[in-house]
Formats: structure tokens, C-alpha cells, sequence
């Protein structure tokens, strides 16, 4: 492989991890998600590389936001 490949494949995945950390947090924190079980949630954040975190992100937008929702 290429170094600008492997740089890159590296970069790629430490993105992924930090936001699965973060999002897996989130998660852990909520009383309530939509579609109402955490667990298909958790195995998309985990297994569905990067679009997972992505969707979590869509669909919950206020994980930025200190809120009284969690």
C-alpha cells in the first residue's frame, strides 16, 4: 500500500473510534432514543463503520447541546 493510503486508512478509523466513544456515551446517557431500543443503535454506532455515527448524529442532533432530554 501506499503511505498516503495508510495514512489515511489511520486517520480514518481514530476519527471513527473517537466518535463511536462519544456516541456510545450519548447512548448509554439517554433515557429515550428514537425507534425506542438502544441496542440496534449500539451495533450500528459499532459495526457500520463511520455512516453509524453519522445516522446517530442525524437523527440526534442535540448531543452538542447540554439539554435536560437525556
Amino acid at each position: 500500500m501506499e503511505l498516503e493510503r495508510i495514512l489515511a486508512l489511520v486517520l480514518f478509523s481514530i476519527l471513527h473510534l473517537v466518535l463511536a466513544v462519544m456516541l456510545l456515551q450519548d447512548l448509554a446517557n439517554r433515557r429515550q432514543v428514537r425507534g425506542g431500543r438502544k441496542a440496534p443503535w449500539a451495533i450500528a454506532i459499532i459495526f457500520v463503520t463511520f455512516l453509524g455515527s453519522l445516522l446517530y448524529l442525524l437523527f440526534h442532533p442535540k448531543i452538542f447541546s447540554e439539554s435536560n432530554d437525556k
